[in-house]
């Protein structure tokens, strides 16, 4: 079996391929996580975008994988998916091993991600490396899982000190996670930030104003500037894993400057003190004693990293050779039995800022895969920034069209914008007018795009809580009328069946996701509107199956409270690009609905509280 695994990392990318071993992607066995936008639309990757990005440096990003919580990345004036910039780095890697291959498929791949990574995140990477042209069966792979396939049956924990965050997971001897823990503000990037202020503190005195456009650049030449001195302190901070001290070069008026291993260690020691204090902790939550500490990330070469662990632990750390490759080697020889996925989302690691101003333009691009989200049967489909690559149909979104070329580089055959809209594209929603009733609140989105609703549904199903539903009659209600609903479930929907147009769901496969389990009944209404209902096992299911869609929320909702047919509740609505998602529960009860409305026509114009105003209208059930 051909098996390819892949860890894009925040600041590198690694392959490995079966019967080969590591691929030679950039020039050697890891390639930088970089992309660059030419004003022709050409996206570069690798150290080509390195070297490109002193042209202009506003349209390159050093670590796309930071954004993966934002729908877009700013580069020149062009608001680019941090889909499009991920299926880059992906295109690039299978241009790199095609040519191995010799002709053959490859049966799978591996894809690495952070094991707290929810399914919002994890289906933005699978999208994109089918975006990127990735054929056969996607399977991802919590990196600490990779890396405990190499320990053996042992208990051990991962300490992953990556480019951007620091995690720890402890695993059992089956490879299980039991608990993690993590660090959003340590990481290798932090440990460049605190190198770059410490040279500031011994050199800014010369120049304070060149000091602070070295800081804040304005001008293509302060970027420039910039870019330099960072990449010189990131191999002042490699080289003094071995040397004592380095000369760091320093651009004009300032003159280099030597910093010693014992300066970079008394920087970086508080934030390892802090990351072994996330060990301890885990390792107690975990309740199982690690026979091993696996040291993970280019920043674990520091001598310091494995005498603080040692120290404070108690434990000598096993260092691999080579712990930038380690990750993509584990997945290889992953048995697929012992993948456990998170299947909540955690908090976005970026929030937008409140300010709202535009709406982001996340368009599918049509290409080998296309990203729009796809379902066949009844469901009404939402396309949004979080597609599932693994469900195919026939509904792409048309808004850009575009290919990636031999060479890894993707080229645009028209810009970004909505064709339908003119001007220029901001990256978020409008402040939404005030809500027309009293009891609405408005609420500014702190998570996602609106997602495509075929993935969520999928992914929510997953997770129904153990608690057993307050009314028993919804708990054992089984039977099903010519429609599909139960009697709770017709309670639910008071009038809707009326009008006809709703059917029964028995049950639906989303490739990479369990069985999605329930009751589900979709309703067509009218002028664009759909309803569907589902009955889960358990209160507690259809409520977290509710909040995981709402999570998704970017732009800002109404939220409210309802009363029907014996039954109260919330709901919670907001709309993107034309397409409405209003989710309602009832309390109590171990079911929830989706309202959803696709506007074909003024689709900018849509608001959520126009969606709030039909639900309490047309979907509502009356006492």
């Amino acid at each position: 079996m051909r098996v390819l695994s892949v860890d894009l990392g925040t600041a590198n990318t690694v392959a490995v391929l079966s019967d080969h071993g590591v691929v030679d992607l950039d020039g050697g066995p890891t390639m930088p996580s970089s992309v660059y936008l030419d004003e022709d639309g050409t996206l570069h990757v690798g150290r080509e975008a390195e070297r490109r990005s002193r042209q202009d440096p506003s349209r390159y990003e050093p670590n796309p994988k930071r954004h993966i919580d934002k729908a877009t990345i700013k580069l020149g004036e062009t608001n680019l998916p941090v889909n499009d910039a991920l299926a880059a780095i992906y295109a690039r890697v299978m241009e790199a091993v095609t040519p191995l291959l010799q002709g053959g498929q490859l049966d799978e791949i591996r894809l690495t991600l952070p094991a707290e990574w929810g399914p919002s995140r994890r289906n933005k990477l699978l999208s994109s490396a089918r975006l990127a042209g990735m054929t056969g069966e996607l399977v991802p792979v919590p990196e600490a899982i990779a890396v405990a396939s190499l320990g053996g049956g042992r208990p051990l924990a991962v300490y992953d000190f990556g480019a951007d965050t620091f995690d720890v997971s402890v695993l059992d001897s089956q490879h299980r996670i039991l608990a993690d823990g993590s660090l959003s503000d340590v990481g290798g990037l932090d440990i460049d930030q605190a190198l770059l202020e410490h040279i500031g503190r011994a050199v800014s005195h010369k120049d304070p104003a060149g000091w602070q456009r070295l800081l804040r650049p304005t001008s293509v030449d302060d970027h420039r500037a910039r870019l330099g001195l960072r990449e010189e302190l990131r191999l002042a901070k490699e080289d003094l894993s071995e040397l004592p001290q380095v000369e760091v070069l320093m651009p004009e008026p300032f003159e280099k400057v030597v910093v010693t291993r014992a300066e970079l260690e008394a920087l970086v020691r508080p934030s390892l003190i802090r990351s072994t204090e996330v060990l301890i902790t885990t390792v107690q939550k975990a309740g199982v004693t690690p026979e091993h500490v696996y040291l993970v990330g280019g920043s674990c070469r520091m001598p310091l990293v494995a005498q603080v662990i040692a120290e404070r632990v108690g434990i000598v750390p096993t260092n691999p050779d080579h712990p930038e490759t380690i990750v993509a080697s584990g997945a290889q020889v992953v048995d697929r039995a012992t993948i456990t996925l998170k299947t909540e989302d955690d908090k976005p690691k970026y929030v937008e800022p409140p300010t709202v101003v535009t709406a982001p333009v996340s368009p599918a691009v049509t290409g080998p895969h296309p990203v729009g989200p796809n379902v066949s049967g009844p469901n009404p489909v939402i396309s949004g920034a979080y597609p599932n690559p693994n469900v195919s149909g026939p509904y792409p979104n048309p808004n850009v069209s575009g290919s990636y070329s031999a060479s890894g580089t993707y080229q645009l055959t028209s810009p970004y914008p909505n064709p339908n809209v003119s001007g220029s594209y901001p990256m978020n929603f409008p402040q939404q007018a005030p809500p027309k009733k009293d009891n609405k609140k408005v609420l500014l989105g702190i998570g996602g795009a609106v997602v495509a609703l075929a993935v969520v549904i999928g992914a929510v199903f997953a997770f129904s809580g153990p608690d057993l539903p307050s009314a028993n009659e919804c708990k054992d209600d089984t039977a099903r009328d010519g429609q599909g609903f139960t009697k709770c479930l017709r309670q639910l929907a008071g009038n809707v069946p009326d009008g006809g147009g709703c059917e029964k769901a028995d049950s639906a496969q989303i490739t990479g996701m369990e069985e999605i389990k329930g009751t589900v009944v979709s309703c067509t209404i009218r002028d664009g509107y759909a309803v569907q209902y589902i009955l889960t096992d358990s209160v507690t299911g259809a409520e977290n199956n509710a909040n995981t869609i709402v999570k998704s929320f970017q732009t800002d909702r109404v939220e409210a409270d309802w009363t029907g047919n014996g039954l109260e509740g919330t709901y919670r609505a907001a709309t993107s690009s034309g397409t409405g998602v209003l989710v309602f529960t009832a309390k109590g009860r171990p079911m929830f609905g989706i309202l959803t409305k696709n506007a074909e026509e003024n689709a900018d114009e849509l608001k959520p509280d126009e969606v709030a105003d039909f639900f309490e209208q047309s979907v509502q059930p009356g006492e």
